[in-house]
């Protein structure tokens, strides 16, 4: 059994190897020979949509910002940092528990 991917390979169940699409590959072939005989690969994974702590993290701008303001005693530096890290909260807010 096979299950395509979203990339230009095919897994093969049995022993997780990832087939290139390639008609000079012989495991492709076996693939081939497979899905002529009327076989039917398994859908390809649908990817999970990120949660709202993965997409937080993606734009909080770097911590490095903010020490850096506090080392140099910076209010207005570490204010900005504060700032845009309220504004991301803001922009993808906790999901609520099911």
């Amino acid at each position: 059994m096979y299950k395509l991917t979203d990339y230009d390979s095919i897994i093969r169940i049995e022993d997780g190897a990832s087939i290139p699409k390639d008609k000079a590959n012989s495991d492709y072939v076996e693939y081939l020979k497979w899905l002529k005989a009327g076989n039917v690969a398994l859908d390809a994974d649908k990817p999970t949509p990120p949660t709202y702590q993965e997409l937080r993290v993606r734009e909080y701008p770097p911590v490095a910002d903010y020490l850096d303001g506090i080392a140099k005693a910076d209010d207005l530096q570490v204010q900005r940092y504060i700032d845009e890290c309220l504004a991301v909260k803001l922009k993808y807010p906790k999901e609520k528990q099911k």
